[in-house]
């Protein structure tokens, strides 16, 4: 297939200029005149490895606590990934298809950055019927596909970019964010080491890499990754949430706190956020504040069910058991493998002394997630109400050499 020369390529970026300046005329969005301006940079020569980068603003990936994730032995909720979004390309079979290829594919980012996923996802099929070899289309659809959480349609997308261009490093960095999602660490790694170079400037690179060593439970390397994070880019929002959370898992609230807080300061609207901050308003017994904050949260995103589950938490605090278990219950219906939902579930039954109901509940919690917080000293209180206390004794004492506190109080009073 015969590659296109420089004089084509500019040829033909002149002619895509002219036409989406008479869009941008005709129909004055800021998506027509930006890809014009976006172009002049380019034909200005200022670009990157295949010619520029688009970050979708609404794709960031964020842990929300407490901890709900199953594809993970760590339980998080996460956004869909920071991905970066290709404005064009410039291979053909011959000029009309190509044209026509690179029509669909302008098309498609249009609709992808206005959120009609659909449309952005027919439009890149187009692309990729005049011109099979696209890879900018795939690694775009495969945005798309994301955003609609077909997780492992977007991953073969991702993968067939790579495959027509080895060296695409975008699609490199969009596949790594699905392979942390996977439970691959590996895969990330490998992926991100391969584009050390490209992005070793970019703020969302090194919180990419926060997120690997977060799912392999190292906190400090993790925190030294969102770091460099948020030294290039103090408002990176996504960086200081995860970075709270894993200040979190140290059982650094006050530094936890800060982040959560400079997160909201950045962005009130951030509910991710919010939530987590509500939740360590919980562990401080400040309830009213905890309402506060999750409620808001809700009001966001009102069918999360990690924010239902938290407000559930929060009214069983409040001794208000039967609103929470509706709202634990809504939670459970969907996501059933949140750890902290079921812990939560296993709580209400102990307050209303359903001890074997208590039990179930929160054995499926700790087989879950074992790092689920106070699952060892409610399990061992269930297991201790249903007349099993050597069990609930070695569960405490399994949380008490985990720094329980609650666990290592229940050993001095009750075992030996």
């Amino acid at each position: 297939m015969p590659k296109m020369t420089t004089t084509m390529f500019f040829e033909k970026m002149k002619n895509l200029l002219v036409e989406n300046l008479l869009v941008g005329i005709c129909n004055p969005d800021r998506n027509s005149f930006g890809f014009v301006i976006r172009l002049f940079d380019y034909l200005r020569c200022k670009r990157t490895t295949r010619g520029f980068a688009l970050q979708t603003q609404t794709s960031k990936r964020f842990y929300i606590l407490p901890f709900a994730f199953h594809l993970s032995p760590y339980p998080f909720c996460f956004l869909p990934f920071t991905f970066y979004l290709l404005p064009f390309i410039f291979f053909s079979c011959s000029e009309q298809k190509e044209s026509e290829a690179a029509q669909f594919f302008l098309k498609g980012n249009l609709q992808l950055q206005t959120r009609n996923y659909e449309n952005a996802i027919r439009y890149y099929n187009e692309a990729i019927e005049k011109k099979p070899d696209f890879a900018d289309a795939y690694c775009n659809r495969g945005i798309a596909y994301l955003k609609q959480e077909k997780i492992q349609t977007a991953f073969d997308d991702f993968n067939k970019a790579i495959e027509i261009d080895p060296k695409f490093s975008e699609a490199y960095y969009n596949r790594a964010g699905i392979w942390v999602e996977k439970g691959n660490p590996e895969g990330a790694e490998a992926d991100l080491k391969r584009i050390r170079e490209v992005y070793k400037d970019s703020s969302d690179y090194y919180l990419k890499w926060g997120d690997v060593k977060f799912y392999g439970y190292s906190y400090d390397e993790a925190i030294a990754q969102y770091d460099r994070a948020v030294v290039l880019n103090p408002k990176n929002v996504q960086a200081l949430v995860n970075r709270g959370v894993a200040y979190f898992e140290k059982k650094d609230y006050k530094t936890a706190q800060i982040d959560f807080s400079t997160a909201i300061q950045i962005d009130p609207q951030q509910h991710f956020a919010l939530n987590n901050l509500g939740l360590i308003m919980a562990s401080q017994n400040n309830l009213p504040k905890a309402n506060l904050l999750i409620d808001k949260a809700l009001s966001i995103d009102p069918v999360n069910p990690f924010y239902l589950n938290n407000k559930g938490y929060v009214l069983l605090l409040e001794g208000k058991l039967e609103t929470a278990k509706m709202l634990i219950d809504r939670s459970l219906y969907k996501n059933s493998r949140n750890s902290y939902a079921q812990r939560n579930l296993g709580l209400y039954y102990l307050k209303t002394n359903q001890n074997s109901q208590a039990l179930v509940a929160l054995q499926k919690a700790y087989d879950l997630n074992a790092n689920t917080a106070e699952v060892h000293y409610w399990l061992g209180e269930a297991l201790w109400k249903n007349n099993q206390k050597g069990s609930a004794c070695s569960i405490w004492k399994l949380g008490e050499r985990l720094n329980d506190g609650q666990s290592s109080k229940m050993v001095k009073q009750n075992c030996r």
